[in-house]
């Protein structure tokens, strides 16, 4: 009324819509009643914190399910069409309230275990007692604890998806071999462990040691910000790197092609340069002695060996990281030897792979991006509702009793927001199922013809049903009445012939009507509509 009563406004930027899907987030599962007394919530708070989350229903028993978590557990389109839709996001972010809770409750742990790891091997590194004995062994057993509840989780999640369905999913790899792997590491410094000093006693490290605890710190922290892919804010720009990356991977393995084919030119071209010369570089100075202010004239010259590891050419694996770190402008080849050949080669790659290739990468990677941010938000959706639907399926614990699930979900949006997607959905492919639809349906259009609303069809109780046969018999007599007129009017004109064909058309016209009451009668009898 106030919008109406002061034209300025315009329209109003918020917009209150309604899922049209009633009923669309409720399960089948049965829930046993609960009372929840003292005893009953500290059972349930030990439950929560030490106990990995067991699933209410089996793979066979998804038809149990909610009909949205259905509807995601069926979607394998990578075109996520399904989540570009108002109510779709409006029911996730509706369902991820609830969902988010038991998220961040695996995340804390998984940050707790990482914490652990991280600790126990600086202790192990420094052989020190930089951390306490008795907090130390705290920080193993609390390890080892985490360690066998993400197992435990995982191979739930194993028996529950199947095992294509949780191994297609590069998340759940990732989660399994950095747990794994940090607790072989854990594994193999605890045969240094002493209770009473730590690893105090510890006195020379294996390097192959050194460089597992290393690389078990950075599986751990891959796993750390792959945990973040569900939390709005950060995993968006999680998604969008690997979209890029996805798109330039292509692109990225042409140029390493290309990197290949002049490390092996430079290997074979230097790999044993006898008869080609090299820049030796000479360094002058002035040195003072501060004792006796005696100044020396000092010149220094390199001794550089190309035989030897001076020469990044002598092995393949060498010169490929040679020839790509030309694209950083590091020329050791131009630098070291004085050779027409080496010249015209560094030549040809400063044109492909620093003016050519990497511009193109550059403008490349600067379009992909401009693209992504709509395809993440959508890929951020399809993973937040893939983790409601499996939180449905768990056994949910709770201090309370909860809320149920709402027949209607009502959300605002933005009036701008919703104007904008449906101008594209309406010029845009169509009906997310229109080949299915059409392949079902076919492409009929069907419109209200003026006898559908003498159907019985559309008939709900007895007296309707009478009512429509009283109709029909009305229609049949008022047909006739016209048929009597028309006999009539031919007689006055002596078409003979023609009177004959129009009785003849009237008793079969009459049978057949006869026959179709006699049908709706048989209706009317035993109530089928």
């Amino acid at each position: 009324m106030y919008e109406n009563f002061d034209n300025e406004l315009g329209k109003s930027t918020l917009a209150l819509r309604v899922v049209p899907l009633p009923c669309f987030t409720t399960n089948n599962i049965v829930e046993k009643k609960v009372e929840y007394n003292f005893l009953k919530i500290l059972l349930n708070i030990i439950l929560l914190l030490f106990i990995p989350r067991l699933y209410k229903i089996g793979q066979s028993e998804r038809i149990k399910l909610s009909s949205f978590s259905r509807t995601i557990l069926y979607e394998n389109d990578d075109t996520h069409d399904i989540y570009d839709n108002p109510a779709i996001e409006a029911v996730i972010n509706f369902q991820w309230q609830k969902a988010k809770n038991f998220f961040f409750s695996l995340f804390i742990r998984f940050l707790v275990f990482a914490t652990c790891f991280g600790l126990v091997s600086w202790a192990y590194l420094d052989h020190s007692t930089i951390i306490n004995q008795n907090f130390l062994f705290i920080l193993i057993i609390v390890f080892y604890y985490l360690s066998i509840y993400q197992l435990i989780t995982e191979v739930l999640q194993l028996r529950y998806r199947g095992f294509k369905k949780y191994f297609s999913e590069i998340f759940n790899i990732s989660d399994v071999i950095s747990t794994v792997f940090a607790l072989t590491i854990m594994t193999i410094m605890l045969k240094n462990y002493q209770f009473s000093d730590g690893f105090e006693s510890v006195n020379e490290i294996n390097n192959g040691l050194i460089v597992a605890i290393s690389f078990s710190i950075f599986l751990v922290w891959i796993e750390l910000i792959l945990y973040l892919r569900l939390i709005s804010v950060i995993g968006i720009y999680i998604y969008h790197f690997i979209i890029v990356f996805k798109k330039i991977l292509p692109f990225f393995i042409f140029m390493i092609i290309v990197v290949f084919a002049f490390a092996h030119t430079m290997v074979v071209l230097l790999k044993d340069p006898a008869n080609i010369r090299t820049n030796d570089s000479t360094y002058s100075g002035v040195a003072t002695n501060s004792l006796t202010n005696e100044t020396f004239n000092i010149k220094l010259k390199s001794d550089f060996d190309p035989k030897s590891d001076d020469n990044p050419f002598t092995s393949f694996s060498k010169a490929i990281m040679a020839a790509y770190f030309w694209t950083s402008n590091i020329w050791v080849q131009r630098d070291r030897f004085d050779f027409w050949a080496v010249d015209l080669y560094t030549f040809i790659a400063s044109i492909f792979l620093v003016f050519v290739l990497q511009n193109m990468l550059i403008a490349f990677m600067s379009g992909v991006y401009e693209s992504v941010t709509a395809t993440s938000r959508l890929i951020l959706l399809r993973h937040q509702a893939n983790f409601i639907a499996d939180y449905e399926a768990l056994h949910h614990i709770h201090l309370w009793s909860p809320e149920p699930e709402p027949k209607h979900i009502y959300y605002y949006s933005q009036t701008k927001t919703i104007e904008e997607w449906y101008n594209v959905r309406k010029d845009g492919p169509g009906l997310i199922y229109k080949d299915i639809e059409e392949k079902f349906i076919g492409k009929h259009v069907f419109k209200e013809k003026d006898y559908d609303k003498f159907s019985i069809l559309e008939c709900n109780d007895d007296n309707n049903i009478k009512k429509r046969i009283e109709n029909f018999k009305n229609i049949g007599n008022e047909m006739n009445d016209n048929i009597e007129y028309l006999i009539k009017r031919f007689k006055s004109k002596n078409l003979i012939e023609e009177i004959e064909e129009i009785n003849d058309m009237k008793i079969d016209l009459k049978a057949k009507v006869e026959k179709l009451y006699h049908k709706l009668e048989k209706l009317e009898k035993y109530e089928i509509l």
